[in-house]
């Protein structure tokens, strides 16, 4: 289920922006893209979305949601940018005297119906908890506390919910979810 091409690009990004350290600050990234990031009024339904004008790229994420999931937000637009932006933008606002491109994370981003989307979410998911980062913070926690409490421990670590934790540690094949044990 690991695209090992979405991988090593979070990861490229994770080390050319200097920021390859737990817990991974996606600002950063964004900053080293020269994408600019800001929180902005969105209905509940909209967690965030990439707007193309010109080639100068903006990240807008929701004011109202919690830490964690602006967190996911933006390194989901990351996503869309590194992997879909200078090819083929999914929205283009043609009613707008200037054309603008737009990329958007909603209800639907997150159960990953769309292609785009689910590589969006598995970038988001490698830029905010790297392979390595995760095998390096496993080591050091120990295995002995339990998957539930090891799940928490690095989630709260690295800034993520327990759910998205939880999927990406299964998704990396470090957690079975039908015997709840480490592999």
């Amino acid at each position: 289920m690991i695209n090992n091409a979405i991988e090593q690009r979070a990861e490229k990004l994770l080390i050319d922006s200097n920021n390859f350290k737990v817990p991974v600050v996606p600002e950063r990234c964004a900053e080293y893209l020269k994408v600019t990031v800001n929180n902005v009024e969105l209905e509940d339904s909209i967690s965030g979305f990439l707007a193309i004008k010109d080639s100068v790229a903006q990240i807008g994420y929701n004011q109202h949601h919690g830490k964690n999931r602006q967190r996911f937000t933006i390194a989901h637009e990351i996503g869309h940018y590194v992997l879909h932006a200078q090819s083929d933008p999914i929205f283009i606002d043609k009613n707008e005297a200037k054309s603008f491109a737009y990329l958007y994370r909603d209800g639907n981003s997150s159960s990953g119906e769309n292609f785009k989307e689910r590589e969006a979410n598995n970038f988001a998911a490698a830029l905010l908890m790297p392979r390595k980062l995760l095998l390096e913070e496993i080591l050091k926690k120990g295995q002995d506390m339990g998957i539930p409490a090891l799940v928490e421990e690095l989630a709260q670590s690295f800034e993520v919910s327990s759910q998205a934790m939880s999927i990406r540690l299964s998704h990396l094949n470090f957690f079975n979810y039908e015997n709840a044990s480490m592999e």
